[in-house]
């Protein structure tokens, strides 16, 4: 097979020639198609053969409308980092995944992560590696960056473009386009159980305190502070049974920026938590904590500062994650 190359140059058109080549070689969507003309071609032969079997492709709803997937897809790449939690967490490697930078993924995906091929970075999707990869299945969400790329994703398999409005529908779509609904249900079940335990085992302690979630901006004059209502990690803690500071409980979108100017509308949290960088930097609150303001907050002053590298978590995993900051606060406060 020729080498796949294009430069900038080359058209949608172009683009779309090339795959409908390798297409008629055979050498897209995992060989779907003549899988299922080798079965057609069995089942005649067999005769009086009349076991049912599996079916090839599966019809799911997604942000796009209907679309036919393979049953059980075996070579998926991900245009986004949306959807990759939810695959791994259900055993589903990832052929293919956007470059985000090691430093935005999770130490417990880092490994699967780095062994798949980068089908891009920043804003910029290389649709000929994609071809090359010969998926069977593409995933992304539904955002600008995506939306713009389904069209020549779909011309080199089915696409699914999952939405990205709340980490639990993302990883509801996710799996429901790789067919792992019964190991997505175990994971919900797991999550639902971890949630009862922590709010009945501190229920003492989770009534004595109050929380503020923030997160710093990379620059030194302004910080994010996250609902408790509208914000995913907001949701989960209140599931757990976390009690919210003033901030946290009366903020009505997802997160808000303040200026460091008004750190002191922290004053009433017994603890901050704060979204932590994977790598351990902590850049985006390093001029928060070197703040004179921040240092006199209460919280500050009693230690009561909580790492949680989940802080924006897009699958269940990431939501246990999560909740693992939360329980080792509670038990130090508990002590």
């Amino acid at each position: 097979m020729s080498t796949l190359t294009l430069d900038q140059r080359h058209t949608d058109a172009e683009f779309a020639r090339i795959v409908d080549e390798l297409t008629r070689r055979g050498f897209l969507a995992g060989g779907l198609g003549t899988a299922a003309g080798l079965g057609l071609l069995s089942a005649c032969a067999g005769g009086g053969n009349t076991a049912q079997k599996a079916p090839a492709t599966r019809v799911v709803h997604t942000v796009k409308g209907d679309i036919t997937v393979p049953a059980n897809p075996k070579r998926i790449i991900a245009i986004n980092p949306g959807p990759l939690s939810t695959l791994y967490d259900l055993g589903v490697p990832a052929l293919g995944v956007f470059d985000v930078g090691a430093q935005w993924v999770a130490p417990r995906y880092l490994s699967r992560w780095k062994s798949a091929q980068k089908i891009g970075k920043g804003d910029a999707i290389e649709f000929e590696k994609i071809a090359s990869l010969e998926p069977d299945l593409i995933l992304g969400v539904d955002y600008a960056d995506d939306l713009k790329a389904y069209g020549r994703c779909s011309q080199v398999a089915p696409t699914v473009l999952v939405t990205l409005d709340s980490w639990q529908r993302t990883a509801q779509a996710t799996a429901d386009a790789v067919n792992r609904g019964d190991e997505l249900a175990k994971l919900k079940s797991d999550l639902a159980g971890r949630l009862h335990q922590i709010k009945t085992t501190y229920a003492d302690v989770l009534a004595r305190y109050r929380w503020d979630l923030i997160q710093g901006q990379y620059d030194d004059v302004n910080y994010s502070v996250f609902s408790a209502t509208a914000s995913d990690i907001g949701q989960l803690y209140t599931l757990a049974g976390v009690k919210f500071a003033s901030l946290s409980a009366n903020a009505k979108e997802r997160s808000t920026s303040l200026s460091t100017e008004k750190l002191d509308l922290l004053s009433d949290a017994d603890v901050i938590a704060y979204f932590a960088t994977y790598d351990g930097s902590d850049k985006p609150v390093a001029p928060l904590f070197a703040s004179k303001l921040f240092k006199e907050l209460p919280a500050a002053q009693a230690g009561r500062i909580v790492a949680v590298q989940d802080f924006l978590p897009s699958g269940y995993g990431d939501a246990q994650a999560a909740l693992d900051s939360l329980e080792a606060e509670l038990k130090q406060l508990a002590a």
